[in-house]
């Protein structure tokens, strides 16, 4: 990796052998794009692209020593290579998702009808958290639901699976069909209710299907869909071409990986979301200043002092910030001018805790072997895989549970104060829940079963929820405490949003 200071266009992949590694060069992020409808080969992208083949060459030259492609000799022309991706794509800021607008609306309707949260909704809203900001998590979940469906899974295995998706669906009052001819089409229709969070919930199980496509269809299928919702978000079609080009013996980054070093990330890097599009950050003194300016208002001689970095260089960074629009200027100070935060923290990186990442392929055996249902198999698989990368979203889940508790208003405007509160304890999915202790002060405890499938999110979720919600019914902020308490482990986290700037 290479410090590019800041990117709006960027891929993050999960090699096999060379860690993480960001592309940011606008070439090679075209030929990946390519990669993933087609194999190529350096004459094909270069007569697409109309760019000289020693231009085509380099880059790929560049995305094999990374890891990111591999090369296989060309059937019809032994003295040709073409070329595929063989690693795992984690985010990327290519997005396209006009449903989810609605996905978080779908998803608090059916906690607020039924009175509590499951799995699907915790899978929804945590998706829908990421992608409103500009981030794309669907290649990540189709690498998960391929890693989740590694090895030789029999026709059996795969008709049950099947027969299960469309069970949930009818549970739901969904009507699911499915045409594989000339790739692969979902179509899901409801007569009653916004099923926008449909695909966030069904994409992994498109990736599994992805990955073992040729033994399922009898030909290969891309790695990219089409989304579509009509009919107020009653109605969801969802497309996979056919994948254009020869079969090779690959895994295609979806091996089981067992080391942390795997997954070592050797330069930190964070993104923020400004103004819907997330950005990515890899300059050291620019994560300070954002990081810094997450807390509270701050001058140039404090960020400097903090950060033990030269007043000059934060300045130039500063100012760098500011044009972007990630940072602006306190304007109703005196002389003492003090700069805050603008962009949204979506996540950070920070040196892992756990020693090895064995846990994960125990989630998929516990998967296949029927111990763990789909969602809960899909949001476990996410949490360890960023935990052993050392990623953490904590900032964003406070902003996803503001977003939520206006999503409620905009349901039910004429809700109570203590109404709120007792929705937000019902945002908590079993087996972990929430309670509030006292009123005033407001405090809520988070207990997190000893089968718990998520570490920050339920308690930050619940902070911003109650924190937004109370201030758009009451017009104050009211100061809230949120215990998160871990059973078994005696381990307690306190959750805090940012305190009120002065």
């Amino acid at each position: 990796m290479s410090d590019v200071g800041y990117s709006s266009r960027f891929e993050i992949y999960l090699t096999k052998n060379n860690g993480v590694q960001i592309i940011t060069n606008e070439l090679s992020l075209s030929i990946l794009r390519e990669l993933r409808h087609r194999e190529i080969s350096p004459s094909d992208i270069s007569a697409s692209f109309g760019l000289p083949k020693s231009t085509i060459q380099a880059s790929i030259i560049k995305l094999l020593r990374l890891g990111i492609i591999s090369s296989e000799t060309c059937i019809s022309d032994a003295r040709s290579v073409v070329y595929h991706i063989d690693a795992s794509i984690i985010f990327c800021s290519d997005t396209d998702v006009e449903w989810q607008m609605y996905a978080r609306d779908a998803s608090t309707a059916r906690i607020m009808k039924v009175g509590r949260c499951t799995s699907r909704e915790d899978l929804a809203l945590y998706g829908v958290s990421i992608t409103e900001s500009g981030l794309n998590i669907v290649q990540g979940l189709f690498e998960i639901g391929a890693a989740l469906t590694s090895g030789d899974l029999n026709k059996a295995w795969w008709d049950r699976t099947l027969s299960a998706m469309k069970s949930e669906c009818e549970r739901y009052d969904i009507v699911m069909d499915m045409v594989t001819k000339d790739g692969l089409e979902l179509r899901f229709d409801s007569l009653y209710e916004n099923i926008s969070d449909v695909p966030l919930i069904i994409v992994p199980m498109l990736g599994s299907i992805i990955s073992h496509s040729k033994e399922l269809l009898g030909y290969r299928l891309s790695h990219d869909v089409s989304l579509k919702v009509t009919n107020s978000g009653r109605s969801v079609i969802m497309r996979i071409a056919p994948f254009v080009g020869q079969d090779f013996v690959s895994d295609n980054g979806y091996r089981l990986k067992r080391n942390i070093s795997d997954y070592r990330i050797e330069e930190p890097f964070s993104i923020y979301s400004i103004n819907g599009q997330a950005m990515l950050f890899m300059n050291p003194t620019m994560i300070g200043i954002l990081n810094s300016l997450s807390y509270q208002r701050m001058t140039v001689n404090e960020l400097g002092d903090r950060m033990d970095v030269s007043k000059a260089t934060i300045y130039a960074s500063l100012m760098k910030l500011i044009d972007m629009g990630a940072v602006g200027v306190d304007k109703s100070r005196g002389s003492s001018k003090k700069y805050e935060l603008l962009a949204d923290p979506m996540l950070y990186c920070t040196p892992v805790s756990t020693s090895d990442c064995r846990g994960i392929e125990s989630v998929v055996e516990k998967f296949q072997n029927g111990e763990l249902d789909y969602y809960s198999a899909v949001i476990a698989y996410a949490m360890k895989v960023i935990d052993c990368m050392g990623v953490h979203f904590e900032k964003m889940f406070i902003r996803s549970g503001c977003s939520t508790a206006r999503s409620v208003l905009k349901m039910n405007p004429d809700v109570e104060p203590e109404e709120l509160l007792t929705v937000a304890c019902n945002m908590v999915s079993e087996p972990d829940c929430a309670e509030v202790v006292t009123k005033i002060p407001l405090k809520i405890r988070v207990t997190m079963s000893p089968n718990t499938l998520w570490d920050t999110w339920p308690g930050d979720f619940v902070k911003g929820f109650v924190a937004e919600g109370l201030k758009e019914l009451t017009g104050e902020d009211y100061k809230i405490e949120i215990d998160t308490v871990f059973e078994g482990k005696k381990r307690q986290q306190a959750h805090g949003l940012r305190p009120n700037q002065e």
